[in-house]
C-alpha cells in the first residue's frame, strides 16, 4: 500500500492529457503509468464517472451549463483527492478543469465566472499539458464509454480545446498518427525528458508546440 502524500513535495505534480474525443487520453495514460511504475498515479476522467454513475444528460445550453459544472468541481475533486491519499509523485489526469471550456455555450469567460475561477489559476493546476488530436479520419474514429460525439464533433472540440489551453506555458500538441504506437512513443520521449525535470528543484520552463 502506497504512503499518504507527507507534503515533502510543495504541490502535486500534475500532468493533464487532453484533446478532442478518441485521441488516446486513457490509453497513452494507462501505457505512461506502467513504464514509470511508482512515480506516477492515474486520476479518472470526471465526465466518465459522472455518466457511468447516471448523471443526467438533457440537451440544450441550460443543461450543458450544469453539466459543465459538475464535471469541472469532479475533476478538482479527483485530484485533489488523489494527491492527499496517494503517495505517488506525479499524478497523470483524464482531462483537466478547463476542459469544459470546449463544451461550454458562452465561452471562457463566462465559464470561469460560472466556476468562480481565473485562467491564471486553473492553467498552473499542470506543469505538463499533452494534447492528443482525434483521428483525422472518419473510418478510424470510433466512440467508446460515456463519448457519443460524432466524428466531425470531435475535431470541432478538439480546436476547442486546443484554444481553452492555448496559454499553457509547458504545451506539447501531439498530431493524429496511421499508427497508434507512433503517437504512443511520442508522448513517452517528451515524457523520458520531462518527468525527471518535474522531480528536480530546479525546474527549466518553456514553451513546445505540435509534434
Amino acid at each position: 500500500m502506497k504512503e499518504k502524500n507527507t507534503g515533502k513535495f510543495t504541490k502535486p505534480r500534475r500532468i493533464v492529457f487532453t484533446g478532442g474525443p478518441s485521441g488516446g487520453k486513457t490509453s497513452i495514460i494507462e501505457i505512461v503509468q506502467r513504464r514509470f511504475g511508482a512515480e506516477t498515479a492515474a486520476v479518472p476522467e470526471a465526465a466518465t464517472v459522472l455518466y457511468g454513475g447516471g448523471f443526467p444528460r438533457p440537451q440544450g445550453d441550460p443543461a450543458m451549463r450544469h453539466i459543465q459544472r459538475a464535471i469541472y468541481f469532479t475533476v478538482r475533486e479527483l485530484e485533489d483527492m488523489a494527491f492527499t491519499l496517494d503517495g505517488s509523485k506525479i499524478f497523470l489526469c483524464d482531462r483537466g478543469t478547463l476542459d469544459g471550456m470546449a463544451y461550454w455555450p458562452a465561452g471562457e469567460p463566462d465559464f470561469l465566472a460560472s466556476v468562480g475561477s481565473a485562467l491564471e489559476k486553473e492553467l498552473s493546476r499542470y506543469d505538463i499539458l499533452i494534447h492528443l488530436r482525434p483521428p483525422l479520419r472518419g473510418e478510424v474514429y470510433h466512440l467508446s464509454g460515456a463519448r457519443i460525439e460524432s466524428h466531425s464533433a470531435a475535431l470541432a472540440l478538439d480546436k476547442k480545446t486546443e484554444k481553452a489551453w492555448r496559454e499553457h506555458p509547458k504545451r506539447f500538441v501531439i498530431a493524429d498518427e496511421p499508427d497508434f504506437l507512433i503517437k504512443v512513443n511520442k508522448v513517452l520521449a517528451i515524457l523520458e525528458k520531462e518527468i525527471p525535470l518535474l522531480l528536480s528543484p530546479q525546474r527549466r520552463g518553456g514553451r513546445r508546440e505540435e509534434t
